[in-house]
């Protein structure tokens, strides 16, 4: 009697455990496709540039490619192409990386022509920079820092001393992004525009503009999607 009760005691315990591993496998195929469910597709930006105006020579398209990739390599950008095509003036510049699609647009619309004007008339232009960063050791006040060559320092130190408390337009394109007043005479040949509304995200955008240099084709966007990946 004794046996029979053992038996039956260990026939329910292993009915038991089989109906739990039934029921874990029956959770797990319930979760996963519901994990899949919220996982996020992710998408590649494809934008298609025109030259303005049509007709571009190849070698022009080939160096604007070149630039833009460049750019966008500053960017920190990966998964980036850029394909040629040549018959139509164009260029097609596939993103996979995160990117607003406002801020791709703008950097690669920027032509990058940059300069210093003081009274509209030029003082200094992209060819007279050493190198251009960002600063952002002050978190309320991102900076985008210039120096200059040797052989401009002096210009710039005697242009700084004779128009002190008199602003100076850093443009790019025609467009004025700052507009800082010459507070003391800068004789280190070093540049650092703070305020002006320049955010972070700002900052670098200008940085991968300046120091890739101008793009020497203007263009125009005529299509821009999103595929998924």
């Amino acid at each position: 009697m004794h046996g029979l009760i053992r038996v039956f005691i260990e026939s329910k315990f292993i009915i038991m455990k089989t109906l739990r591993y039934i029921l874990w496998g029956i959770m797990l195929i319930t979760i996963i496709p519901v994990c899949n469910s919220q996982t996020s597709v992710k998408t590649k930006q494809v934008i298609i540039l025109l030259s303005v105006p049509g007709n571009a020579p190849g070698k022009l398209l080939s160096d604007s490619k070149e630039i833009l990739s460049q750019r966008l390599g500053f960017m920190s950008l990966r998964d980036v192409q850029i394909t040629q095509n040549n018959e139509k003036s164009e260029l097609v510049i596939t993103v996979g990386d995160t990117i607003s699609n406002e801020t791709l647009s703008e950097i690669i619309l920027i032509q990058g022509y940059v300069s210093f004007k003081a009274d509209s008339i030029l003082v200094i232009n992209k060819k007279e920079f050493q190198e251009v960063h960002a600063n952002f050791d002050n978190p309320d006040q991102p900076a985008l820092c210039f120096t200059l060559k040797e052989n401009k320092r002096k210009e710039w130190e005697n242009m700084t001393a004779g128009n002190m408390n008199k602003p100076v337009a850093f443009v790019i394109d025609d467009k004025v992004y700052s507009v800082p007043r010459i507070m003391d005479k800068i004789s280190h040949g070093k540049i650092s525009l703070t305020g002006g509304g320049f955010s972070k995200s700002e900052v670098r955008k200008l940085v991968a503009v300046i120091s890739s240099g101008p793009v020497p084709l203007k263009f125009t966007i005529v299509s821009k999607n999103e595929r998924r990946q």
